[in-house]
This record gives C-alpha cells, structure tokens and sequence, in this order.
C-alpha cells in the first residue's frame, strides 16, 4: 500500500488534506481545518518551494506589523502547523512529507519540454487535471497576483501546446479538453481556439469545429476585430452556407480542414495568438 502524504492544494482552490489511520488498519485522508493565518502562510510557502529567511516571510504576510511583531506571529502560526513547516537556521521550509500540486505541475511541464513526443510518459491527463484552474483564485493577497498572473501565463501557454501535442498522438478527447479550458479563460486567444478546431477536425466532430470557427469570428465581431487570413481559412466557402462544405476527408488523427468563409467585419484588425512564457 503507498503511504499517503500530507496534500496541500493551491491550484483552482486552497485544501490541505492528511491521512488519516481507520479503524481497520487502513489510511485515508481528511480535509483538515486550518485558521486563516495558517493557510497564508502555508500557501506563501508553497509559492517559495525553497528555504526562506523567516524574517523575510513574516514582512511579506504581515507588512503593516513591525518586525518582531511580525515575527512573533509568524513564530506562533508555525508552532500550530507542527510538522508541516521546517525551522533551520532562521529559514522556514515546507516539510519535505508535504505534496504541493503546483510543484507537481511544474515537474510534469519540465518533461513535457524535455520530451515532448513521449506523450504517455509524462502523464498528461493529470497535467491537464492540475492546469485546469489557476493559482489561489480569489486571493487578494499583494504576494498571490503576481504570482496568479505568471503562473495564468504559463498554463494557458502549456494547454494551448498540450492541445496540439494531444492532437497529434490521437488523444482527441484529452486535447478537446485542454483547447477548451484555454478558450474558456481567454476567447480571443487565436491560436488555441485553430488548435481546439483541429482536435474537434480529427475527432470527427465536424459540427463542434464550425461552431467554434463561428464562436470566435462573432466574438471578434462584437469588438470590431477580424480574424487573420490563416483563420478565415480553415474551411473553404460554399454558396450553401451553413451547409459544410470540407475540402477533404477527415481522417482519424490527423487535423484537417480549411476555411468557411463568413464575411469579415469591416476593421480588420488582426487578433494575436497570444502566447505566453514563464518569467
């Protein structure tokens, strides 16, 4: 049987889960209840994912207290989390026995850039699952936004190529799921909303690519945009519009298809693909 850690989560909400021993010998875990000040500073530690000076730490949660105010509290809170928080040397750390979802994400993106054709390998269900929501949503904290907008940038970045990776290794309903969670967050974002087309196309989902082909051009209309060339022609016009008229024939993995044609608004500004990079 694997022995369970202690899980914090930070990506789409905040939970710290701990195993728990059961009657029968079994392990399972339970949601635990923590004080405000805990989940901040357990949080704080896990956007660091290092060793940080506690004075350091305790300006950052606490700014409008003095310094030793600021570090008393900070001493308090780290005694009621017990085990989870390592002291040494004036540095506070998470304890190594501690599973952080956002670390797990970005171990699975380094693969993922070091091997990208090995799709099977890296676990691409759960890197979907783990980019599906973003870093401490809701949290006002000064030191969660930037962090929130980095990380924002990275995964809708990681989904849009994931999309197109999925895509290619005939992963058709993973990569419909990832395009989907990056045109949901960003509509405008042209780039992912050709590659949610293409998975839909090598799916056989003909009617959900054209409904997404129709979704970004009105959205672009509604703003006085235009999409680009390439994206007007995914599928080639037809005199019977709406009926579909597809160039060739769609073959299970392989994304195909150019251009419908629907008349382009009248300013043709041109919208970007809108990629993103950590850093």
């Amino acid at each position: 049987m694997p022995v369970l850690r202690p899980r914090l989560r930070v990506l789409g909400s905040f939970e710290l889960r701990i195993p728990l021993a059961t009657g029968t010998g079994a392990t399972t875990t339970a949601t635990s209840p923590l004080e405000n000040d805990e989940r901040r500073v357990l949080a704080l530690l896990a956007l660091i994912a290092a060793p940080t000076a506690a004075r350091d730490l305790a300006r950052v949660l606490w700014p409008r207290l003095t310094g030793d105010v600021a570090l008393g509290t900070l001493a308090g809170v780290c005694d009621s989390l017990g085990d989870l928080v390592v002291a040494q040397d004036g540095t506070l750390r998470l304890s190594g026995e501690v599973s952080v979802d956002l670390a797990r994400a970005l171990e699975l993106l380094r693969a993922w850039e070091q091997a990208p054709s090995a799709v099977e390998s890296h676990a691409p269900d759960e890197l979907v699952e783990l980019l599906s929501g973003d870093l401490l949503p809701g949290w006002a904290e000064d030191w969660v936004r930037p962090e929130r907008e980095r990380f924002r940038r990275v995964r809708l970045h990681a989904l849009e190529s994931l999309c197109r990776r999925l895509t290619a290794a005939g992963r058709h309903e993973l990569a419909i799921r990832a395009g989907l969670l990056v045109v949901g967050a960003e509509p405008l974002r042209e780039g992912a909303r050709r590659a949610l087309i293409e998975a839909h196309l090598a799916a056989g989902n003909v009617s959900e690519a054209v409904h997404q082909y129709e979704l970004f051009v009105q959205t672009c209309a509604k703003l006085g945009l235009a999409p680009c060339a390439e994206f007007s022609a995914f599928f080639p016009p037809s005199p019977a519009w709406p009926v579909l008229r597809v160039r060739r024939p769609i073959h299970p993995g392989g994304a195909v298809g150019r251009g419908l044609r629907l008349d382009a608004p009248s300013r043709r500004t041109q919208v970007s693909a809108g990629t993103g990079v950590w850093g």
